[in-house]
C-alpha cells in the first residue's frame, strides 16, 4: 500500500524555528519595519540578520547579545516617543490694531491745538502737563493728561509715528485692548514713577512715555510667552535684546535735553512688567472679543476721567 508523501507543515506565525545559540529581539509587519532597528543594532557594533517570513521580518541575535540588544532598541524607542517634537506655539495675529493707530492719532492730533490755545475757557496746558510736584501732592491725574499734549507740532508728528508703530505691532501680538488699556497704564505709571525721582519742579508733557511703555509692554509679554512655552534661550533672550536696542536707539535723546529720558525709561519699565504679567496670565488669549472691548472703553475712560479731573479741580 503506497504511503501519501509527507508534508512539512508552515510554522503558524511564517517563520521558521530560531536557530540555535540566537534569539529573536524584533518583529515587524515588513523588511522596513525592522530595518531602523536594525540601523541602532549596527551603531552599537551588535551582530545580526534579518529574516523575512510570509507574515512580516524579524530580527535575530546570538543569545549572548539578546539583553544588550533589546536595551538599546529599548532606549531607542524612549528616546524618540516624543518626536518629531511639538512645534512651536504660534500667537494668533489681533485685528483692529490699524483702526486703533488710527483713534490714537486723531485723539492726539485734536487735543494738540487745544492744549496750545486752550479750549472751554480752560488753560489745559496748564492743568493738564506733568508737573513733579503737584503729582506727588496727589494730583495724578497729570500722569494721564500729560500723554495726551506736545511742545510743537514735530514732537506731535515724532511720537504719532512712533506711537503708531508701537501700538499697532503691540495690538497685533496682543488685542487692541490689552494693547491699549496697557499703553495707558505704563504712561501713566512711568510719569508717577518719574515724579518721585526727579526735581520737584520738573515739568513734561508728552506721549512718548507712553509710547515707550507700549515697547516694554510687547517686550515683556514676548518674553514671557516665550519662557512659558520653553523656547531655546536664544530666542527667549531676543525680545529683550530687541528692545534695549530700540530703547537705546529712541528712548535717550540727542543730548540736547528737550527729551526727557527719566519718563521714556520709567514708561518702559512700567510697560515691561505689565507685560510680564499678560504673559503669564495669557490675559491677551483668554479675553476673548468683549474683554478687549472692555479694556479699549477702560483705556478710553482713563484718559476722559482724568482730563474731566483736572478741568473740574
Amino acid at each position: 500500500m503506497n504511503q501519501p508523501p509527507l508534508r512539512t507543515v508552515p510554522p503558524p506565525d511564517g517563520f521558521a524555528p530560531v536557530p540555535f545559540g540566537h534569539e529573536e529581539v524584533l518583529r515587524g509587519r515588513s523588511r522596513k519595519s525592522v530595518q531602523e532597528g536594525a540601523l541602532v543594532l549596527q551603531a552599537v557594533g551588535i551582530q545580526h540578520v534579518i529574516e523575512v517570513g510570509s507574515n512580516g521580518a524579524r530580527i535575530l541575535v546570538a543569545l549572548l547579545d539578546g539583553d544588550r540588544a533589546r536595551a538599546e532598541l529599548q532606549d531607542y524607542d524612549e528616546d524618540n516617543v516624543a518626536w518629531p517634537p511639538p512645534r512651536p506655539e504660534t500667537p494668533p495675529v489681533h485685528g483692529g490694531a490699524v483702526g486703533a493707530a488710527i483713534a490714537f492719532v486723531v485723539v492726539v492730533a485734536c487735543l494738540y491745538p487745544i492744549g496750545q490755545s486752550g479750549g472751554f475757557g480752560r488753560d489745559w496746558w496748564s492743568v493738564g502737563r506733568m508737573h513733579a510736584g503737584s503729582v506727588v501732592d496727589g494730583e495724578v491725574w497729570r500722569t494721564l493728561t500729560a500723554l495726551t499734549l506736545h511742545v510743537d507740532l514735530q514732537h506731535l508728528i515724532s511720537n504719532i509715528i512712533f506711537g503708531s508703530m508701537f501700538g499697532i505691532l503691540t495690538a497685533q501680538a496682543l488685542g487692541v485692548g490689552v494693547a491699549w488699556l496697557g499703553t495707558v497704564l505704563a504712561g501713566a505709571l512711568g510719569n508717577w514713577i518719574e515724579s518721585f525721582i526727579v526735581d520737584p519742579q520738573h515739568l513734561a508733557v508728552g506721549a512718548s512715555t507712553a509710547i515707550f511703555g507700549t515697547l516694554g509692554l510687547l517686550v515683556g509679554a514676548e518674553w514671557s510667552r516665550r519662557g512659558r512655552t520653553r523656547a531655546p534661550w536664544v530666542r527667549r533672550v531676543a525680545p529683550l535684546f530687541a528692545g534695549a536696542v530700540l530703547f537705546g536707539w529712541l528712548g535717550v535723546g540727542d543730548g540736547s535735553g528737550r527729551v526727557d529720558v527719566m519718563a521714556h525709561a520709567t514708561g518702559f519699565v512700567a510697560g515691561a512688567l505689565l507685560g510680564v504679567v499678560v504673559g503669564l496670565t495669557r490675559l491677551a488669549e483668554r479675553a476673548g472679543p468683549w474683554g478687549q472691548r472692555a479694556m479699549t472703553a477702560v483705556a478710553v475712560l482713563l484718559l476722559v476721567g482724568g482730563w474731566w479731573v483736572a478741568l473740574s479741580h
